[in-house]
């Protein structure tokens, strides 16, 4: 599995695959060889300043009510600015992105009724925190998610299908028993469909300082076995996709919509000051068999920043594995390390986050991003404050 490599003249192609004439063509390219490092790549700028960041889920944990839910977020805002945070990644979901112009989705967003999300954004202007807006392209939607939604222009086609979806009794991988909707981004009007909406979210809120794209791949193993997958993969390679779907070429496949979509975000955000970022595991060779291909990407650099998720509760265990992410491409591209207080993997103390953050600083992160802030006491953010915070960075 090369690092570096174009996918670009596939990706376009993919875009015409329902013309069987460009099956032909498809066969016709060369498979992709390894390539060396070139001697020049991308190489995105470190930050002016240490960047100290939280993940808040305010739909999670904001008051639908909206004179109740704009004084917890003024609150929120506060206590961390307090802390001596200076960025924000509230998690948004396309549902709450519909929800703002459309009423059909408000009953499941109302939040959406006075939008927090603006809301949370000028307040952290006043405090002088930056908000990267945090959002799956992929993951995290459900079967009335507006993507699959043809009254908003969507469509049920774009949802990605897993493998035992289509072969209950598969013995190709172990899966978990439980899954989430993905969008599959190998269809580009589905990316197209994302792109729009990001975009009028983008000129909703100026005062917005990025996009983190969380986990930018499928959401489990198994995918993905949609329609259009199946059929241009045996267009490209002759063979079923679902009785090769742990193959490397299969692999290769399956990061294809993902990196097709990162290039476009790139394109939309050229010529403005919006940073395009992502997170996920701290080695991309295990992500990338989810089509997550951040390694490359990084390498390559075309991210602002990647948070590596180094959720461990030990010093030792958390050097390990984010010096392989900074091994892998914190030459091209800021690593700032992820760190939780709770999380699935676990939970941590707030001393052990303040040695791991030391341990991120000698270890050349420019960053620190902390999961998450509903899981912050106070006495947690005042050992911060009074340690590894005490000053503004």
């Amino acid at each position: 599995m090369p690092l570096f490599g174009s996918s670009v003249s596939r990706r376009r192609l993919l875009q015409l695959v329902s013309s069987a004439s460009v099956a032909g063509v498809l066969r016709a390219e060369t498979p992709q060889a390894a390539k060396p490092v070139p001697s020049k790549v991308l190489t995105a700028p470190r930050p002016a300043r240490e960047v100290r960041a939280i993940w808040v889920h305010p739909e999670a944990h904001i008051a639908a009510d909206e004179t109740q839910g704009k004084t917890q977020i003024r609150e929120m805002v506060q206590r961390f600015a307090k802390a001596n945070f200076n960025t924000l990644f509230p998690w948004t979901v396309s549902g709450y992105l519909a929800a703002l112009e459309h009423e059909a989705y408000r009953e499941k967003h109302p939040l959406a009724r006075w939008d927090a999300l603006g809301v949370l954004v000028e307040e952290a202007a006043r405090e002088g925190l930056d908000v990267d807006m945090w959002y799956s392209f992929t993951d995290y939607r459900e079967a009335d998610s507006p993507e699959f939604d043809p009254k908003l222009g969507g469509d049920p086609a774009w949802m990605a299908k897993r493998l035992d979806e289509l072969v209950p009794d598969q013995k190709l991988m172990k899966l978990e028993d439980k899954h989430q909707q993905n969008v599959c981004p190998q269809h580009y009007k589905a990316r197209a469909w994302m792109q729009a909406q990001l975009k009028s979210t983008m000129a909703r809120y100026p005062k917005l300082h990025g996009l983190q794209i969380e986990e930018p791949g499928y959401g489990t193993k198994g995918y993905c076995v949609c329609e259009l997958c199946r059929h241009v993969y045996e267009q490209l390679h002759g063979r079923k996709l679902t009785e090769v779907l742990d193959s490397d070429t299969a692999e290769d496949f399956r990061t294809l919509g993902n990196s097709a979509m990162i290039e476009e975000l790139r394109a939309m955000f050229t010529g403005t000051k919006l940073q395009l970022a992502a997170n996920g595991g701290h080695d991309w060779r295990h992500d990338r068999i989810r089509g997550r291909d951040w390694g490359r990407w990084g390498a390559s650099g075309w991210l602002s920043y990647y948070i590596p998720q180094v959720y461990v509760p030990d010093v030792a265990t958390f050097r390990s594995q984010l010096q392989r992410t900074l091994d892998d491409i914190g030459a091209e591209c800021p690593v700032y390390a992820g760190m939780a207080l709770a999380s699935t993997s676990g939970n941590t103390t707030a001393a052990m986050l303040g040695q791991q953050i030391e341990a991120a600083r000698e270890m050349g992160a420019p960053g620190v991003a902390l999961f998450h802030g509903a899981a912050f006491k106070d006495e947690d953010l005042a050992a911060l404050r009074a340690g590894v915070f005490r000053r503004p960075a």
